[in-house]
């Protein structure tokens, strides 16, 4: 049993005041506003800045590098123990590691533990940025703690009964507030002044399945008069419809791939093949993949990480992904998420994990191992 639990367990209550903190700060836009933009031309641009600036990793695979994460990848992980180490991460994630609804904190349970190996490494590392997380992160010591943590949360028992988007039309007044999100909850504040954006948050996050319905309940929040002057930024910024159809066609033309034809992602990759090899040459061989998980996961959550990959905030994404979605609209985004959010895993999709005599990844001698991004180096 781990002596220093309990000491880090006590650090809980600092680091979520911390959390609060940083869950009021704005984010800074990636890139400069200009007032004369529509949101949809905002996310264009962000898009092709994100898609010039982004480097293939060497030989195009996608790795971890952080050295932590290299040395964790070598041990086997120990869900027994990892239980006990999770509690570092309950406060948030909570004990079923379920995340929340409104997609603020992510689904764990059942996540690959090599791509939860590759996060943690990331973010105490700071290839991604995280500020909430960080603070928790660190309270992980070292590549045994960070394996055997892992292994628990792949071993979680995944929400049977997640949020999934709405399939069709839907009006919701987003939670995406405070990050690189052109249309959100601030923009409506902005342009609708603090006393009606007061109001407003009485309606957060509720569905609302018509146009007609969504304008009654803001006449009644607002008023006839507040709603006349400000309906156009409002509704602009509240139309979460999507298409399923479109959906599904995105999916499988851009997605199946890295996440699989039921979004169960995959912890395994076949080994670069190396210059003067051909391609039959140890082609039975794997080495970690890090294509995370998607069924199952917050439809909310989903669209953030979409968008945030999409215009460069999530730095240590795949940059390939990056490439892929470069063209997509709100709508593509929040119809491909909306599809995908309707998946469920299956048996035989995970790894087996907890076996003391199975050993860890063999990653040879020449894999990456300082903590840059493979594909941010010059």
């Amino acid at each position: 049993m781990k002596s220093n639990i309990f000491i880090k367990t006590c650090n809980i209550t600092a680091a979520m005041i911390l959390v609060f903190f940083l869950a009021v700060a704005t984010v800074t836009t990636v890139i400069g506003e200009d007032k004369s933009m529509t949101a949809e031309e905002l996310r264009k641009a962000a898009a092709a800045k994100a898609a010039a600036l982004i480097k293939a990793p060497p030989g195009g695979k996608w790795k971890a590098t952080a050295e932590e994460a290299l040395e964790a990848l070598k041990l086997s992980g120990d869900p027994e123990e990892g239980q006990e180490i999770y509690d570092v991460c309950a406060a948030c994630h909570f004990p079923t590691g379920w995340g929340d609804p409104l997609g603020v904190f992510p689904q764990l349970a059942g996540q690959h533990t090599t791509v939860l190996i590759k996060q943690i490494s990331d973010i105490r590392a700071k290839n991604r940025d995280n500020p909430t997380m960080y603070p928790f992160a660190m309270q992980i010591e070292g590549a045994q703690d960070i394996v055997d943590v892992c292994a628990y949360i792949q071993t979680r028992k995944m929400n049977p009964n997640p949020r999934i988007g709405p399939g069709g039309p839907s009006w919701i007044l987003s939670n995406m507030r405070k990050e690189v999100w052109p249309i959100s909850l601030d923009k409506i504040q902005q342009k609708v002044g603090n006393a009606n954006f007061k109001k407003l948050k009485s309606l957060e996050e509720k569905e609302f399945k018509s146009k007609k319905e969504f304008q009654d309940a803001l006449a009644k929040a607002i008023g006839a008069e507040e709603l006349k002057k400000h309906e156009a930024v409002i509704l602009e910024n509240a139309d979460w419809v999507n298409d399923l159809k479109i959906g599904k066609k995105l999916y499988e033309e851009n997605c199946v791939r890295c996440h699989g034809d039921h979004g169960q992602g995959n912890w395994k990759q076949p080994v670069e093949v190396k210059e003067g090899q051909t391609a039959e040459t140890d082609k039975t061989k794997m080495e970690p993949g890090y294509f995370p998980v998607i069924a199952g996961q917050t439809y909310l959550y989903l669209i953030r990480q979409f968008s945030w990959i999409q215009i460069g905030k999530r730095r240590n994404a795949n940059p390939d992904m990056v490439k892929q979605i470069k063209n997509f609209t709100f709508r593509d985004m929040k119809s491909v998420v909306d599809y995908a959010s309707r998946f469920k895993m299956q048996e035989g999709d995970w790894q087996e994990v907890g076996d003391k005599d199975e050993a860890g990844w063999d990653l040879g001698e020449e894999e990456e191992d300082d903590d840059t991004p493979a594909h941010l180096k010059d």
